[in-house]
Parts: structure tokens; C-alpha cells; sequence
């Protein structure tokens, strides 16, 4: 095998001469790749009759042919650590299969263009392949996934080769280019770890500060991070603080307002977009809100890249958030009114509810008819005027009329005077 070429051409300096001791017409087409076992056992050739033979590595007989393949196979290789072999093929897949049975094991799809090569790696766990487009796929045999992909090339990469220690790949395309790749994983896995248990200590470090309550520390920790979720917390804690101790909750927030830089406040203007959006979190995006335009001025909230498309986000739920506080709060006065149609509020309520009454704007003006109150095509039972317009002189036996003319009234009276006076 190649061992024995080796140790041929150290021994002898000379140029080495070869001779054919076979020739065997192994396809009906052209012949793209030939490949030997490590260990000497096989020959494999892959052909563009779509076919993959097996021949014997001593006298070539044919052992097995391998058949899938729906265009002509571009690549074939033996793996180093399993009875197994892999080939690529102009149809855009990768099979792997048996050398016990020469049945595919497994077939992995996911180029968009012909795959050219293929290669075994992480002792024979891995493939990695690319193809007529110029992306590098990293597959994983378990479970046929595709764990990674890189656009590598302009154009076809017609040779791949990884190193013996599977670190170092190296790959050479149309575009006459050679690149060569390192592989980072162990690297990428370390500073990954690293940065876990930065944020978990980061993490603690919060949760004592807001068990502390020092609000501060625990905001710029949130913030650091880059944690929405966190840092919505804490201002939620910061307000319900200043609500506990009856200070000026706005006041706080621009105060920690005051410190922020462009960078910051554009990152609070995008968490505020998105708490806005749900109506539990409106409230303190809308105080953190108006905390910023209180405290900075114009022109440099005007230099802030893209705040104009952040606001035409927000002024949407602002405005459906609004219209619902107002419709409660309208609503609120509706308890008021029936309180005081029970006579269980002072006049000042009933003032206010009289104030309320005329400065709204209803589809429908309010009518009293009957002791009933009728606001927006709704009768509310038990309504009871002023006492103001109730005179103290009225009886018992006084009875209201409703719907007479104050003629018809004044009329009815003579008659009862011109009755009395013949008697």
C-alpha cells in the first residue's frame, strides 16, 4: 500500500518506476474518485453512472456495488474508525453504507446545489461536506442533523481535506482560492462556560441588591446584562418602593435617567416598545417614558438613531392604554352615583358626580324619568334628587304631575278658588 511507496522512495533516491499489474473496466462513465481502506482491504470508485463499487484491493475482484444515488457520485471515503463508508453525489445528498451488507445506513440531506466532497470527523461521528455553491456543512451522524454551515467559496469547491487530528481544515475552489480553517470548538465551549457563570453570578448579585434595596446597583446590573425581563423588575420594585413610602416615583426615575448615555437610553426606549405592549407593563413603561422626555433634552433625544420608528411603535398601544384608563375611569363614577342615590355620600360627591355629568360628552344625554336615571341607553334604578329642590312644604298627600303645562296647573287652581268661594 501507500506505506510500502514510502518506505520505496526513502530507500531509493532515484526516481521510482511503477508498473501495471491490473486493469479492470470498472464503469460504464467517467470515474471521479477512487478511494483505499485504511486498511489496504478495499478499493472504492465512484462514477458518474451514479454507481459505487467495491474491489478487492489484491487481485480487484468485485465485492459489492452500491446503488442510490440519483446522479453521478462526486466523492467517496472510508471511515478510519467504523466498517462504513460515505459518498456525495451531484443530487445534493451524502449516504452512508455498510461495508457487512453494502445497505445505506443513512442519507443526509440539505444542500442546495451537488455535493462535491466529503470527509470523516471526531473519529468517524462527524461529516463534514461541501458543495457546488461554495458552503461547508458540518453533519452529525446520530441524528442526521445539520450542526453547522459556513459559506466558504465564491463558487465550487472541488477539493477538501481535513488534517490527521481533525483541527485544521483546508479547501480549494473554482474561485482559486485556498482557505484554510481551524476548528474553535474547544475555545468557543470555554469562553461559553465562562460567560454562564458570569451571568449566574451576575444573577445572585442582583437578587442581593434588590433584597437590600439598593436600586441603583440592581439597575445597572439589569442593564449590563441586557436582560429585559430583569431590568423591568427592578424599576416595578422601584416604583412600589416609592408608592410604600409615599415619595415621588418620578422623581427616582429621572434621577437614574440623568445618568444615562445615548447607548442606554436607546436600549430602555426598546424595552419600554416591548413592555408597552402588554397591558400589565404599560404602566411602568409609560413612567419610564416620560421620566427620559423630562429629562433630556430635544435635540439630543433627536440625534438618537432610529427613535422615531421606536415611537411609532409605542404611540399606537399608548393610545389603546389610554382610551381603556378613560374608559375606567368614566365608568368609576357609575359607584359613586349609585352610593349616592343611597344617600351614602356626602354633597361633595354628588357634586362631583354633577360636574362629571355635564362636562361628559354622551351619545345619548342622561334623562330622569320616574326616579330613573337612563346614561347611554342604560335605566339605572333609584336616583334621587337634590335636596335643594325638594320643598320642605310638600305633604304627604301632594301629588306631581308629570307632562302639564304650567297653564293647565294655574287654570285647574281658579277653579278650585271660584268652587270654594260659592260655598
Amino acid at each position: 500500500g501507500s506505506s510500502v511507496l514510502e518506505d520505496i522512495s526513502i530507500k531509493n533516491q532515484d526516481t521510482l518506476s511503477l508498473s501495471v499489474f491490473c486493469s479492470v473496466r470498472a464503469h460504464e462513465k467517467d470515474i471521479n474518485i477512487v478511494s483505499v481502506a485504511p486498511n489496504d482491504s478495499f478499493v472504492a470508485t465512484g462514477s458518474q453512472d451514479k454507481t459505487v463499487k467495491l474491489w478487492s484491493s489484491t487481485d480487484f475482484a468485485l465485492k459489492g456495488i452500491l446503488k442510490g444515488h440519483k446522479r453521478g457520485v462526486w466523492d467517496c471515503q472510508f471511515s478510519n474508525h467504523d466498517r462504513v463508508i460515505a459518498t456525495c453525489s451531484g443530487d445534493k445528498t451524502i449516504k452512508l453504507w455498510s461495508l457487512t451488507d453494502f445497505c445505506c445506513l443513512r442519507t443526509f440531506q440539505g444542500h442546495s446545489a451537488g455535493t462535491l466532497r466529503v470527509r470523516f470527523l471526531s473519529g468517524g461521528l462527524q461529516l463534514m461536506t461541501c458543495d457546488g455553491e461554495g458552503i461547508i456543512r458540518l453533519w452529525n451522524i446520530r441524528n442526521n442533523e445539520c450542526t453547522f454551515s459556513m459559506d466558504a467559496h465564491d463558487n465550487k469547491i472541488w477539493a477538501l481535506d481535513v488534517s490527521s487530528d481533525g483541527k485544521m481544515l483546508v479547501t480549494g475552489a473554482a474561485d482559486s482560492r485556498l482557505k484554510v480553517f481551524h476548528d474553535t470548538t474547544k475555545e468557543l465551549e470555554q469562553q461559553n462556560r465562562q460567560l454562564e457563570e458570569q451571568n449566574i453570578l451576575m444573577e445572585q448579585k442582583l437578587a442581593n441588591h434588590l433584597r437590600h434595596k439598593e436600586f441603583e446597583q440592581a439597575l445597572d446590573i439589569a442593564l449590563d446584562m441586557d436582560k429585559p425581563r430583569q431590568t423591568l423588575k427592578v424599576l416595578t420594585s422601584i416604583v412600589e418602593n416609592d408608592l410604600a413610602n409615599y415619595k415621588d416615583c418620578l422623581a427616582t426615575l429621572r434621577r437614574h435617567v440623568k445618568n444615562w448615555d445615548t447607548r442606554r437610553i436607546t436600549q430602555i426606549l426598546l424595552y419600554c416598545r416591548e413592555w408597552n405592549t402588554r397591558a400589565r407593563n404599560s404602566h411602568i413603561a409609560m413612567l419610564t417614558l416620560k421620566a427620559i422626555f423630562t429629562s433630556k433634552a430635544a435635540d439630543e433625544l433627536a440625534s438618537i438613531n432610529g427613535i422615531s420608528e421606536i415611537l411609532e411603535a409605542i404611540v399606537p398601544y399608548a393610545e389603546r392604554h389610554f382610551e381603556r384608563i378613560d374608559k375606567l375611569y368614566a365608568n368609576s363614577y357609575l359607584v359613586d352615583f349609585t352610593l349616592a342615590s343611597m344617600g351614602d355620600l356626602q354633597t361633595t360627591s354628588v357634586d362631583e358626580y354633577s360636574h362629571w355629568e355635564k362636562t361628559s360628552n354622551f351619545v345619548l344625554p342622561p334623562k330622569k324619568v320616574d326616579g330613573r336615571v337612563q346614561i347611554g341607553g342604560q335605566a339605572f334604578v333609584g336616583f334621587k334628587e337634590s335636596y335643594d329642590n325638594i320643598s320642605t312644604t310638600s305633604s304627604d298627600n301632594e301629588v306631581l304631575t308629570v307632562g302639564e303645562s304650567d297653564d293647565d296647573s294655574d287654570s285647574e287652581l281658579s277653579m278650585d278658588d271660584e268652587s270654594s268661594s260659592h260655598f
